[in-house]
């Protein structure tokens, strides 16, 4: 019983810190993987400080994996912001039509996931939160679909979150990838209905509730059939490509385009170029087999000992580096520009890495020390076949608490995974529950809802915000609970 209560405190330290105290994730990080490392040294788990070194190595080595992606994604949306294209494609899609469902289809379910989907952590909210002003939206209403925009997290940053859980839960990439689009399936409409109405109303989403349900069943299906034949990587970017044309063509089709002359039309697409280019190249690196053979056994980074590898070549890092390099010509970057860019990525990532190095760190000690087992045991025990409908909570809580899709599954998947296994359940549809509900929660995370009050410059409405995204997430977890439970019956 002791050893129970012991493996829980490093979990009961992350949520009191963050969630009483109000402390720093850094902070909290570093207090928590201190403790942890002290109780794996205690005569209950008896690790000795040496047997600590594989889990930290391990650590260092998964952390630069992220770091390898996740910079050059900051980078690339800085070095776009910079040549001003970031404006320039979020003007022409919202000047791209007067009709208010439109409007905020492109932005919310198109533009927004675009963004996430290379460079993630709520950049998102600075691009669309001003051009739903600029449109006329109050800031209560800017500000709640700037948040409800983050649906594409669980391929944000090219899917790192995703990636990182494959790995830590030794579930298969490709069928966490597939089973995690799926799940996201009803979600998708959920989420396409509210901005919907949040834009328009009720009475014109019921007249257009087909078209709306259309829309969103074409971004789930792209970033399925994205992940199931091409990869789990490009999903988020292809999806919302795939959106963002779609709904363009409805626009020509109901004739509601004003006049946008060939330049404009050029000029998009030159603003736009780097994303496409960063679509291509991934597309073509999975789908030709010799290639991708090619780029996998070069500069391929392998360490057995650490259950590690990382392709250079192959990782999506090194097509970030050649869209960073491409946008840096074709904009004509000055080199103060570029070097301001590298310091916002740098100040932007910083906290980010060091915050995830922490996090692994302690969720690789309690798994070698055996909390994770201890812990999967006494949740087996104590909720036995229920504990499948407790996984959306648990991801939920590392979503609302981290931030971050990669953190959050850091630290549960493990714990998810092995008790679903305990109780006989699919550790895949664990790792899909705890992978989609941490993602999805994220958008009412405070620093993200204090970002999109900040930006809409309602600040002193911070409290109705939270309020109204806390029942649309309770909404969401809904969804998923039935989600699983009509899969159990499936069974």
């Amino acid at each position: 019983m002791i050893e129970t209560f012991l493996s829980f405190l490093p979990l009961f330290s992350i949520l009191s810190l963050l969630f009483l105290f109000k402390k720093s994730s850094i902070f909290t990080g570093m207090f928590t993987l201190i403790l942890t490392a002290l109780l794996a040294h205690s005569p209950f788990f008896h690790k000795s400080t040496t047997a600590l070194l594989h889990p930290m190595v391990k650590t260092s080595f998964t952390t630069f994996m992220i770091l390898y992606i996740l910079f050059f994604g900051i980078l690339l949306f800085y070095l776009m912001e910079k040549a001003g294209a970031i404006k320039k494609i979020a003007s022409f899609i919202s000047l791209s039509t007067n009709d208010r469902i439109y409007q905020v289809l492109i932005l919310s379910l198109g533009l927004s996931p675009l963004i996430e989907s290379v460079s993630g952590f709520g950049l998102a909210i600075i691009v669309i939160a001003p051009i739903l002003l600029a449109l006329g939206f109050n800031g209560i209403q800017a500000a709640l679909l700037s948040l409800i925009s983050l649906c594409a997290i669980p391929w944000g940053t090219l899917a790192l979150g995703t990636i990182i859980g494959a790995e830590l839960s030794n579930v298969d990439l490709d069928m966490l990838g597939v089973g995690s689009a799926l799940m996201s399936f009803p979600l998708y409409i959920y989420f396409a209905i509210l901005v919907c109405t949040i834009a328009a109303g009720k009475r014109e989403v019921l007249k257009r509730l087909p078209e709306i349900i259309f829309v969103s069943l074409v971004l789930s299906s792209s970033i399925l059939l994205c992940n199931k034949y091409i990869s789990v990587e490009l999903a988020g970017l292809f999806g919302s490509l795939i959106t963002i044309i779609v709904v363009f063509t409805l626009i020509k089709i109901r004739n509601k385009t004003p006049d946008i002359s060939s330049t404009e039309k050029l000029t998009f697409i030159k603003n736009i170029s780097p994303y496409l280019l960063l679509t291509f190249v991934l597309l073509t690196s999975r789908m030709i087999p010799s290639f991708k053979e090619n780029l996998n056994n070069t500069f391929n980074i392998k360490r057995e000992n650490y259950d590690f590898e990382l392709p250079l070549l192959y990782s999506p890092g090194f097509f970030l580096i050649l869209s960073c390099i491409f946008a840096t010509i074709l904009f004509k970057l000055s080199i103060p520009n570029i070097l301001d860019s590298l310091k916002l990525s740098v100040q932007k990532c910083f906290p980010v890495i060091l915050t995830t190095f922490l996090f692994i760190f302690i969720a690789e000690i309690m798994a070698t020390s055996g909390m994770i087992h201890i812990l999967s045991n006494f949740a087996a025990y104590s909720f036995g076949a229920y504990f499948i409908y407790l996984s959306p909570f648990i991801g939920a809580v590392g979503g609302f608490l981290t931030g971050s899709n990669t953190a959050s599954n850091t630290m549960f998947i493990k714990l998810q995974t092995q008790t679903a296994a305990e109780i006989g359940s699919t550790p895949l549809l664990a790792a899909c529950t705890q992978n989609v509900s941490s993602s999805m929660i994220i958008m009412i995370n405070p620093s993200r809802v204090t970002l999109s009050t900040s930006v809409c410059k309602v600040e002193k409405h911070e409290n109705i915000i939270q309020k109204k995204m806390i029942f649309i997430v309770a909404g969401t977890l809904s969804v998923l609970a039935l989600e699983i439970f009509l899969f159990s019956l499936c069974v």
